[in-house]
């Protein structure tokens, strides 16, 4: 790597900001069907008492995020090859286990996806129904979603893909948050402080049973998600910040490595802030509007129940603006998670030794291939099972197997990537300690849900 690629990082503040994007582009992808879906339909059942769980699954994994994100600066790793480099246990066909492991629960989760497909495409239709059948009309939505989709991150070029995820993570934030304050101007759906403050009690409610699986979702889905934890050292890299900091053996190399680093905390803190503020957004407008009124809406129900509100209060142009929000949230998802099965395909073949990390025509490629392969899996069970289940319950089913699956497993690889660094740049002990106590809070509501469903089966 030559000198002219070292650049030290930034310390003004709208420099700074003009080099964030990789956490933008994370938050594009979790700021979806989670926030959009799962997250109202859990507030209309259990009501504001579950906000502790909201609130504590968007900011638990930032230590997580920060240590998958250090190794892959400082290495220029992605994560399949950091798994493979500190990842004990056997290999199969050069590829660690826990890859192998990681890769099925992927697979599985791919149901949330044609969730987020059919919820897109029934948005859509509400807003322009292009056939006077609703089936039809929601068919054609969901096959022009995917072409889209295809045609957009068919070059694989990550700064087009920051730039489109950008406006549409500023349009649904928007949305989200203008949202809870038009909710709050009015008399019959405003929030109390007492409210809020129930919802800060670690309680599980009147159902435990029941709320300890809302839990495990909001852990699989909320804040930065197992896929979110595993796509974001493909965007540091492609943004460039393993390049700017150069050769461990090249001249200032430590001091362009502490700067990234600084910004690399910059980038998932704020991306941190960003979801909650939203997640936290979108929980308390479906507590409001639907728990109080006893209303448990499914499917598309959620956002158009939500959105009738502000046409009561506000006129229809108010509903087309959070309708419009909700379609940018749902598609930014869709767009990105369709973008990183290309990355992680990569990586697979990566880390199994088929192609290098340098060569770039292969990678991309290889990215192409594996976008096309999973954009038409999905589609196919969009169209075979669209009519059949709500996008609600395939959504929820995905981030339940998230939370329960590739959580555990993706926490297990990032400590062995996080305490097994032997860059001299390694996490202090401060990190280490909140890193482990991130991992323990997870862990225990997953012990916890664990040792309830166990409760009720003997």
């Amino acid at each position: 790597m030559s000198d002219s690629n070292h650049q030290a990082a930034p310390r003004g503040f709208f420099t700074t900001i003009a080099v964030l994007g990789p956490g933008i582009v994370v938050a594009g992808n979790v700021i979806g069907a989670g926030e959009l879906i799962n997250v109202p339909v859990q507030a209309a059942k259990f009501g504001f008492v579950l906000l502790w769980a909201v609130l504590i699954s968007c900011v638990i994994k930032y230590f997580l995020q920060v240590e998958l994100g250090r190794y892959a600066i400082l290495h220029n790793r992605g994560t399949f090859e950091a798994f493979n480099d500190t990842c004990p246990g056997p290999r199969f066909f050069n590829v660690s286990w826990l890859t192998w492991v990681y890769a099925v629960g992927y697979t599985i989760n791919q149901v949330g996806r044609a969730g987020i497909l059919l919820a897109t495409a029934g948005l859509l239709d509400s807003i322009w129904p292009v056939a006077s059948d609703q089936a039809i009309s929601i068919a054609v939505w969901g096959i022009a979603i995917v072409t889209v989709t295809q045609l957009l991150i068919w070059k694989s070029l990550y700064s087009g893909l920051e730039i489109i995820v950008t406006s549409m993570v500023v349009a649904f934030s928007l949305a989200a948050l203008g949202g809870l304050a038009l909710v709050q101007s009015t008399k019959e759906h405003r929030i109390s402080g007492e409210e809020i403050f129930s919802g800060l009690q670690f309680s599980f409610g009147d159902t435990p049973e029941l709320a300890t699986i809302a839990v495990i979702s909001f852990i699989g889905a909320l804040g930065t998600a197992a896929n979110e934890l595993v796509s974001y050292p493909y965007w540091l890299l492609e943004k460039g910040y393993a390049k700017r900091i150069g050769s461990p053996n090249s001249e200032g190399w430590k001091e362009r490595a502490e700067g990234w680093l600084r910004i690399l905390r910059i980038d998932v803190g704020l991306s941190t802030l960003l979801a909650t503020c939203v997640t936290g957004s979108f929980f308390l407008l479906g507590a409001t509007v639907f728990w109080r009124q006893g209303n448990k809406p499914e499917g598309l129900d959620v956002v158009n129940d939500i959105s009738r509100i502000f046409t009561q209060s506000y006129g229809e142009g108010s509903k087309v603006f959070y309708l419009l929000g909700a379609v940018a949230a749902l598609f930014s998802s869709f767009l990105v998670s369709s973008a990183l099965s290309g990355r992680m395909g990569a990586d697979f073949l990566v880390a199994a030794g088929r192609i290098p990390r340098g060569d770039g025509k292969a990678l991309r490629r290889a990215q192409q291939l594996f976008q096309a392969l999973f954009l038409g899996a999905v589609l196919i069970f969009f169209l075979v099972m669209g009519g059949k289940r709500p996008p609600d319950q395939l959504v929820i089913f995905a981030q339940f197997v998230s939370g329960a699956f590739n959580v555990p497993l993706v926490m297990f690889g990032i400590c062995c990537v996080a305490f097994r660094n032997d860059s001299p740049l390694r996490m202090r002990w401060v990190g280490g300690t909140l890193l482990l106590i991130s991992v323990a809070v997870v862990a225990s509501c997953i012990f916890i849900f664990s040792w309830i469903q166990l409760g009720r089966l003997f």
